[in-house]
């Protein structure tokens, strides 16, 4: 088994690794080398947003636009820096979605 270099909790094999800014991979070619390429990208904000619904422009003031986040992009708002609302956030490129987490009892 090749060796594997352990970044953010995962293993990956070293050719791999120098390839990666902050947690992002930058690029992907035929080679398993890294090429400008969406994939997954994350951020958490602690920002003060609607308790239910937070707005785009919320959204925006967290992480940036859509279009500026990119495709592909999954972050977290972490309310008002409380114990009691958490939104996972994605982008299409041209707008956020958003999931309101339930807090364990």
């Amino acid at each position: 088994m090749p060796s594997t270099t352990n970044l953010i909790g995962l293993g990956m094999p070293p050719e791999l690794s120098a390839e990666v800014a902050n947690g992002v991979f930058t690029s992907v070619t035929t080679t398993n080398s890294v090429v400008a390429a969406g994939g997954v990208r994350t951020k958490m904000a602690i920002n003060n947003v609607n308790d239910t619904t937070p707005t785009a422009a919320e959204l925006t003031t967290s992480f940036g636009s859509p279009s500026s986040v990119g495709t592909g992009f999954v972050g977290i708002v972490k309310d008002a820096d409380a114990d009691t609302n958490c939104f996972v956030v994605v982008s299409n490129g041209t707008s956020f979605f958003y999931l309101k987490f339930t807090k364990a009892v």
